[in-house]
């Protein structure tokens, strides 16, 4: 192992307006006077205290990486933390992570000019979590070592502000791909990927409750999106919808559990309270009723709670009451660890609790959650289906942008995106029913394998294409979802033909082509004439509270009719999970 450079210092200066950028904040915003002199008072202490350096290390054919800002940038921001300044917090953060990305840069500069007299050039960027597990950082940190960094037992890096990641080696002098690739990146709030895209994500606000009084602010606060839609009188007056800032700790619940665990609890629950805050702003709602719905991981990072015991078996919340307050936010409680206030806002939406009728609902994201049942009794449960529905961890895949791919038909050729814009990607909706053309189409088999005559890649547009590895994150994903609707309908003893409706709900619900859907084995065929798309249940169930007095009365209700059940416990969840990898059953 050879050495380009060791522990090498660099002096960066990041920009104000870039900065301030990252935290939402523009030259037109009202608040920009007020958040520009506060960062003039801080920038000058945190500058002081960034300490870059990095370490570059050649071995074999490829190039090892590792930069830090240092441990006292992030000891100013804790403080401040503690002492509740959250503001300044997030500012030194912001500061930290623009030095950082700069120095990632610079370093990427001289590694050019050494593959240049090398006579190399840089085949691929490999770093976890996008393109590696994070157990690849103890072999990048191994080869390329830098005071004062090291690994947490859960592989996080210390200092906070580090990265590492590994360049491959090729000797092909015109390419090189030094840079972090933003579409292989789940990290959708990255301040790196919001420069790069400028793309603000469509507003998941439809759901199936037309209200008739309501007046003020609903807020869905998804893993992935942040929903909000302020009424008046009943009418909608305005709307916001964007990416969970609290994404660059993870892109599932998990991973931010174990961050919030692993010493970034002040950071996690102020980054969501001050995006809610500037949303309540945004919208001229300080004097408005607020409630919001959430999973019981975004409820407790918002308020505070502990999480050591969510992240872990057997799975315990430290609070799920039926509401609590965050700053004028009333929050909808959650029935358990895995099933939050936003499936409790759905079923209040979609009155469970008081119908006779046998129902089913199915949220579709990142985590599937499930429920079935009427007043009787409801029986819920969730899995873990990745960030795929969203984009994540798949080649070309984004989330619900402007240009997102959003629907395909291979026989005629037409390809849909949102908002008929200039296709960027693919999300959600576009891979379920790409998956479906490619199978009804002859370009890939009953296992998912492609053709053979596609080597490996099918190509959608221009720069746009789905891999064989892209197949396989999708069938994990829709296997996931699929196995949690049998063995749910299983586990309550009801005859399939007894359930009035199956609700699919969620932004990615709404737009979803139901006969593709089956037709891709996401959901059993066998119930078509059931499915009903009702859009975000959780932002409508909060719209219904905000007119009904007894609304949270009705949610306790709901709690205590619920009955939840391990998925991954259940005897046939191996069988099962496997089987429907397969897309052979629901070929329509």
């Amino acid at each position: 192992m050879v050495f380009i450079e060791y522990n090498k210092k660099l002096k960066i200066t990041p920009e104000k307006d870039t900065v301030l950028s990252f935290l939402g904040c523009k030259k037109e915003d009202i608040i920009y006077e007020s958040v520009s002199k506060q960062f003039d008072t801080l920038f000058q202490p945190a500058l002081d205290s960034l300490d870059i350096s990095y370490t570059a290390s050649i071995e074999k054919n490829n190039i090892y990486v590792t930069i830090t800002a240092g441990s006292a940038v992030s000891d100013i921001s804790e403080r401040y933390f503690k002492e509740g300044e959250a503001m300044a917090a997030l500012m030194v953060n912001a500061i930290a992570d623009e030095a950082v990305f700069m120095a990632d840069s610079a370093v990427s500069e001289r590694i050019k000019l050494f593959c240049a007299n090398h006579e190399k050039g840089i085949k691929k960027r490999v770093e976890a979590p996008s393109s590696a597990p994070v157990s690849f950082q103890a072999d990048v940190l191994k080869k390329a070592p830098l005071d004062g960094v090291s690994l947490t037992d859960a592989y996080m890096l210390s200092p906070v502000k580090t990265m590492c990641y590994m360049l491959e080696l090729t000797d092909d002098i015109s390419v090189f791909k030094a840079q972090h690739d933003c579409s292989k990146c789940s990290n959708m709030s990255c301040p790196r990927r919001v420069r790069d895209t400028g793309k603000s994500f469509r507003v998941l606000s439809g759901s199936g409750y037309i209200p008739s009084t309501a007046t003020g602010l609903c807020i869905d606060i998804g893993t992935t999106t942040i929903a909000a839609v302020l009424y008046e009188n009943g009418q909608k007056k305005a709307e916001i919808g964007e990416t969970n800032a609290q994404r660059r700790f993870g892109a599932d619940v998990l991973s931010r559990i174990e961050a919030y665990n692993s010493g970034r609890k002040s950071e996690i629950h102020s980054v969501l309270k001050y995006q809610l805050l500037r949303i309540i702003n945004e919208l001229n709602a300080r004097n408005k009723p607020v409630i919001a719905a959430g999973n019981t991981a975004m409820t407790s990072f918002l308020m505070g709670y502990s999480c050591d015991k969510l992240g872990t078996y057997p799975f315990e919340a430290e609070n799920l009451r039926s509401v609590t307050t965050q700053d004028g936010i009333h929050l909808v409680g959650g029935i358990s660890p895995f099933i939050g206030g936003d499936i409790s806002a759905g079923l209040y939406m979609l009155g469970f609790h008081e119908n006779d009728d046998i129902n089913m609902l199915v949220d579709i994201g990142t985590n599937g959650e499930m429920a079935i049942g009427n007043r009787d009794g409801i029986i819920c449960t969730s899995t873990a289906a990745g960030p795929a529905f969203e984009g994540g961890g798949i080649s070309c895949g984004v989330g619900s942008i402007d240009g997102a791919v959003c629907s395909i038909d291979l026989k005629s050729n037409m390809i849909k995106t949102i908002n008929d814009k200039k296709a960027v990607g693919i999300c959600g909706t576009g891979i379920v029913e790409l998956c479906a053309e490619l199978i009804k189409n002859g370009y890939m088999d009953e296992t998912g394998k492609l053709n053979e005559k596609l080597n490996g890649k099918f190509t959608v547009s221009d720069n746009i294409y789905f891999t064989q590895k892209d197949i396989r994150a999708f069938q994990t994903a829709k296997s996931a979802i699929r196995t949690g609707i049998e063995i749910l309908i299983a586990e309550s003893g009801i005859d399939p033909d007894n359930i009035s409706n199956i609700y699919i709900a969620g932004g990615f619900g709404q737009n979803l082509d139901i006969k593709k859907a089956c037709a891709a084995g996401l959901l059993p065929s066998s119930l078509i004439d059931k499915y009903i798309a009702v859009g975000n249940t959780s932002l409508g169930g909060c719209v219904k509270l905000l007119e009904n007095d007894n609304g949270f009365y009705d949610i306790d209700k709901l709690r205590e009719l619920s009955r939840v059940f391990s998925l991954a416990e259940h005897k046939d969840f191996t069988d099962l999970f496997l089987k429907y990898m397969y897309f052979k059953d629901d070929i329509i």
